[in-house]
């Protein structure tokens, strides 16, 4: 990286702050020096203008709307990659050879089973459980299996990254099985990861073994790779504010599962699936029930349109429209999705949404192609919390390689009220 220097003149006082570029040419201030030169500290709510640090894995372009892995397009991966030789391509930092992904993919398998104590804590949970409640829980505690390796071997051996990998989707597996009453489908070596986890979601063992269509198991590593990074989100900044503490893996990204019950970080599926839901409800047209939100008589609320994060079309989109097309070409429509299919063309048809840059996003195709995977909506946000794993695990990866670091301390703007006398409570009114 090549530094230089930008120069902040105060009160006719010239300070001289470092600029640093990064590979991609973009620059930056660099103001962690800046309070103890100035007394002054620099106000950006949200942080939408301030970097955590220096990252390798992932770059997004909001201006020219590109999304990139490593270095490699987000479509590249998408079109001829899988979830699992992503993943290593992210937690490692490159793609892994023939050997190196056989490897890998066996860890996953041998050790995609939790340990059968693990198996009460499920009985601790109501049937009707928020499935993050179990999900956030059930990673937690490995850290009590595991107790004695919390420092990995980042580079080799079956470390730690790999194990929360294997398991995680069993557990989210089991998570929904336990809801229905339904007894646990446990995972199979022979199959493959995506196919593996539709396996113990839809197996009835009374009924014998689900067998996962081809198809399906191809979209669904299609939409982890999706899901997979998109750098500094709200959970990636949580694995990075937690594993700043040194935290174990574990509880770093039992903390980013957290931060995806809010609507505006997890859940977003659910509300495009739940929008589709109330307009076959109404039994109003499309392109009728969508003249209220032009007319200004109610915000489109869904979180199934646009993407704030790009200034245009998000590349996640396109890839996710591409994806979804090819998946439904020689499939017979439900309802649902006819509907799906139907406000997407009325949606980017519309000079007005366009302008607006509101159009189905990756929360509006996945939530469809869950729906059809037959995966309940209150799994949808778990469906990303497995997505979006292996940028978990990169960010806190790369958090542990760098060393030692600075625990994250953000300062504040105080704005309350300042020296207040103590007012014994008989004397108040």
């Amino acid at each position: 990286m090549d530094y230089k220097k930008a120069e902040l003149v105060i009160d006719g006082k010239s300070y001289e702050i470092p600029l640093v570029t990064g590979t991609d040419g973009r620059q930056g201030l660099d103001i962690s020096s800046l309070y103890k030169k100035t007394g002054l500290i620099t106000l950006d709510p949200g942080f939408f203008n301030s970097a955590i640090g220096y990252s390798k894995v992932s770059r997004r372009v909001p201006e020219s709307g590109e999304l990139f892995y490593r270095g490699y397009a987000i479509e590249d991966l998408t079109m001829n990659s899988s979830f699992v030789e992503t993943s290593y391509l992210l937690i490692y930092g490159a793609l892994p050879t023939k050997q190196e992904l056989s490897n890998f993919s066996r860890k996953l398998s041998n050790h995609s089973l939790i340990h059968e104590d693990m198996l009460n804590l499920f009985d601790g949970f109501p049937g009707k459980a928020n499935p993050l409640a179990a999900l956030s829980v059930m990673v937690t505690s490995l850290s009590s299996y595991y107790s004695d390796e919390y420092e990995e071997n980042l580079d080799k051996g079956v470390d730690q990254v790999t194990r929360l990998l294997a398991k995680i989707r069993t557990i989210a597996a089991f998570t929904y099985k336990h809801s229905l009453g339904q007894p646990f489908v446990y995972p199979l070596d022979r199959l493959p990861y995506c196919t593996n986890f539709l396996h113990m979601l839809h197996t009835i063992e009374a009924e014998g073994d689900y067998v996962v269509p081809p198809e399906f198991d191809r979209v669904l590593n299609q939409l982890w790779i999706l899901y997979a990074e998109h750098e500094q989100n709200v959970s990636a900044t949580t694995v990075n504010i937690i594993g700043s503490t040194r935290a174990n893996l574990f509880a770093s990204i039992s903390a980013a599962i957290s931060a995806q019950w809010g609507s505006r970080e997890g859940g977003r599926p659910v509300a495009a699936i739940g929008l589709l839901e109330e307009i076959h409800k109404s039994g109003v047209e499309v392109k009728n029930f969508f003249e209220k939100f032009k007319n200004g008589e109610t915000e489109l609320r869904s979180n199934g349109f646009g993407q704030k994060a790009y200034d245009v079309i998000s590349p996640r989109t396109q890839v996710a429209k591409k994806v979804f097309h090819e998946f439904y070409k020689n499939r017979k429509l439900d309802s649902l999705e006819e509907m799906a299919m139907e406000v997407e063309r009325v949606v980017t048809s519309d000079s007005y949404f366009q302008e607006k840059l509101i159009y189905p996003n990756l929360e509006f195709y996945s939530g469809v192609i869950f729906h059809t995977l037959g995966i309940p909506k209150e799994l949808f946000t778990s469906m990303q919390v497995i997505g979006r794993l292996p940028g978990w695990m990169a960010h806190w990866r790369e958090l542990r390689k760098i060393g030692e670091n600075s625990k994250v301390r953000p300062r504040q703007i105080y704005v309350g009220e300042n020296y207040r006398k103590y007012i014994p409570i008989e004397s108040r009114v």
